[in-house]
């Protein structure tokens, strides 16, 4: 077969929905072996950590699953709506599927990181649906109200604020108006849970975390670390072979293309810094890689660019392999 022929397969969408398929089946076994490994213990700063919503196993499998669905649709909508990729290409799909699926344990439960990568993404979408309306502070105010109100269970939302406040500032509407809007956003979900009483000063508690290192097998240790370090490098790697196509772009694209890399790298910087709390950004490390990933394979579509594609489907599939088998 030829070349062009595998890579316009491999870009179709038919191919990376069954390829989404396949990883969600593969999660499917990977459950129903018993090989998850469910993560306890309440992390949230006053409202109880999203791995504590679902507490019935088969339940919270599901919903896992659905998150990780939903994050997809996500992606769709960030592509259809504002041409984040300025091509036509479902690669992310497939990707990101296959990206979750190497960290099964992960994949296979509902918990703060599946959460993070649906509600980093749709505010992505209110962010990006603001450029150069400088009149749009309902959506500022909504998208830093989610990250407020999220924050409650847990930290991780609130480190990307700086990120998105940079963002408001790369979609051209930051002014006093906008930063208002900021400020009432974040300071809105606190003062509905105390004024209504829903939590008290004295139920405000950091949580501690117990490093991964001691909680999971060195065996699962280091393919997790194989799969955080393998979706960075490639994210990073990526990142800089886009660099020179998108300083040809327009103002517009190049201010939602700012926008994708400040959240990369904030999530980058996030998991060096709060390792303990790694596994909370894997999911979107994995939504950053995948897409960021797509943007160049989908812009450079050199026959032989179907090698790197295989390669990036295979190395994670080794990874879930490895996973079930060890």
């Amino acid at each position: 077969m030829r070349l062009s022929i595998l890579l316009g397969i491999s870009h179709s969408r038919g191919f990376n929905i069954a390829l989404a398929v396949c990883a969600a089946a593969a999660a499917i076994a990977f459950y129903a072996m018993g090989y998850t490994m469910p993560l306890t213990g309440d992390k949230g700063l006053v409202l109880p950590s999203a791995n504590m919503w679902v507490p019935e196993a088969a339940a919270d499998f599901w919903v896992g699953l659905c998150g990780s669905a939903l994050t997809v649709v996500i992606m769709l909508l960030l592509n259809k709506v504002f041409n984040v990729l300025r091509s036509m290409s479902s690669l992310y799909i497939g990707l990101f599927a296959l990206m979750q699926l190497a960290t099964p344990d992960l994949f296979t439960q509902f918990y703060t990181g599946t959460l993070l990568a649906i509600v980093v993404p749709a505010c992505i979408f209110l962010l990006l649906s603001c450029y150069r309306d400088t009149s749009a502070t309902r959506h500022v105010f909504l998208l830093f109200a989610l990250l407020s109100a999220f924050g409650a269970t847990q930290y991780c939302f609130l480190i990307y604020m700086p990120a998105f406040i940079i963002g408001c500032a790369q979609m051209r509407i930051f002014n006093m108006r906008s930063l208002l809007a900021i400020f009432m956003g974040i300071a809105t979900p606190w003062i509905l849970l105390l004024g209504f009483g829903i939590v008290s000063p004295e139920d405000f508690d950091m949580p501690s975390f117990v490093s991964i290192f001691s909680v999971i097998s060195g065996d699962d240790t280091l393919l997790l670390l194989i799969a955080v370090g393998f979706s960075t490098v490639t994210m990073l790697l990526f990142y800089v072979l886009n660099l020179m196509k998108t300083i040809a772009y327009n103002a517009r694209a190049r201010a939602i293309n700012g926008v994708f890399v400040v959240t990369a790298l904030t999530t980058v910087i996030a998991m060096a810094a709060d390792y303990n709390n790694m596994i909370s950004y894997v999911p979107m490390l994995n939504f950053c890689a995948s897409m960021e990933a797509t943007h160049y394979l989908s812009t450079h579509r050199a026959d032989k660019s179907v090698f790197a594609i295989i390669i990036l489907i295979a190395v994670y599939a080794a990874l879930f392999a490895c996973q079930t088998i060890i």
